[in-house]
């Protein structure tokens, strides 16, 4: 498999993570909920992609289609005064390329438990009155999701990754809130890679950024933003130049029914731009979550 190929395609389809934060935070995510809550989600993707582009130039026309299901689990604690939340992610992917030539090269399907993410998020400030809050995520990404060496498209990863993300919330009044939302990602490497290569990956930076509308107790909506920015990766100690180095926008809504036991999220977006890798055409995302 030529090197350029594999650098124009080696961000994304290891797990699908390098045209996004790698860890996807959703509007609200960083309210503590009260000590003792259990929560249980689970969120579906369906996600179409393009290109693969090298330095802002489409490369061929291929197409990547993803279905991802997740489920997630967390428990509120407080510790010395602090909330804290304590999370499990399992994901299940399902992938497939086209055309013939680009499936040849990548894989033409790659189906199967992702990788296991382990968590938390304390909260260093908590002010339930004025509604404003200020958390910190550690989350570990640990390689067991279903790993093929020889092909590039994969459900796991088959290496560690390690992702700090911070959440600021804060009201603007008459219904308005903003969210603020930085990752830094670390990544270990990957010695099997695409028939025996290893793989490195640079640092990775993102930010997200929510504007949230109260529009009843019940009903929210969102417009959001993201950038991401780093991430080359280097294959057998070549560096690739390959960051993605790409922008997206996102619109969605929130529902919370009245026992507040319930909460649905829906969810729209796609890249306004990308250097390297796959652009996301279209995203479509349903989460589900359960406190109890």
């Amino acid at each position: 498999m030529h090197m350029r190929f594999l650098a124009a395609t080696s961000l994304l389809v290891l797990g699908f993570s390098a045209s996004a934060a790698v860890n996807d935070v959703l509007p609200a995510d960083f309210f503590p909920l009260a000590t003792g809550t259990t929560t249980f989600a689970i969120y579906a993707y369906d996600r179409e992609f393009s290109g693969p582009y090298s330095r802002g130039r489409k490369q061929l026309d291929g197409e990547l289609s993803s279905q991802i299901v997740a489920l997630r689990a967390g428990h509120f604690v407080d510790i010395e005064g602090m909330p804290v939340s304590l999370v499990t992610v399992l994901p299940w992917s399902q992938n497939t390329v086209n055309p013939a030539p680009l499936a040849r090269a990548l894989g033409d399907e790659a189906r199967g438990l992702g990788d296991l993410r382990f968590g938390a998020t304390g909260w260093l400030f908590a002010n339930r009155e004025s509604g404003e809050y200020l958390g910190i995520t550690g989350l570990v990404f640990v390689p067991t999701g279903n790993y093929d060496s020889k092909q590039v498209l994969n459900a796991g990863e088959n290496r560690y990754k390690l992702t700090l993300n911070g959440g600021w919330i804060k009201p603007l009044g008459n219904g308005f809130i903003f969210e603020l939302l930085p990752e830094v990602a670390w990544f270990g490497d990957n010695s099997d890679y695409a028939g025996g290569r290893t793989l490195a990956q640079k640092t990775a930076y993102a930010v997200s950024s929510y504007l949230r509308y109260r529009a009843s107790q019940n009903w929210q909506f969102h417009l959001g933003g993201q950038v991401n920015r780093g991430g080359e990766t280097r294959i057998n100690a070549v560096d690739q130049n390959n960051a993605p180095d790409n922008s997206r926008l996102m619109l969605g809504t929130t529902f919370l029914t009245d026992d507040k036991s319930h909460q649905w999220i829906f969810r729209v977006g796609r890249d306004v731009e990308a250097k390297s890798g796959f652009k996301t055409d279209s995203e479509i995302m349903l989460r589900y979550l359960k406190m109890f």
